[in-house]
């Protein structure tokens, strides 16, 4: 059953993501796997435990990858 606004219209859900594995994460990030596994256990990369394995939503990704943009930019740093 699709959920309703207040008005009483149906609201559609938006489109399931696919997850991405830490590899993937890795390549994204143009860094190690274990460096994106040091991320998640750091709390600085949310991401979602299925068993052993990592997976990170791409949109926790890429809000990851605009906070370290903005850092870098608000230091002087970045371009």
């Amino acid at each position: 059953m699709m959920p309703l606004d207040p008005l009483g219209s149906p609201v559609p859900h938006p489109p399931m993501q696919r997850l991405l594995e830490v590899h993937e994460v890795a390549y994204y990030l143009k860094c190690s796997q274990e460096t994106v596994r040091r991320l998640i256990r750091e709390g600085k990369l949310t991401a979602i435990r299925l068993g052993t394995q990592w997976r990170v939503d791409p949109l926790d990704l890429k809000a990851f990858m605009d906070a370290h943009r903005q850092a870098s930019n608000g230091n002087g740093h970045g371009a």
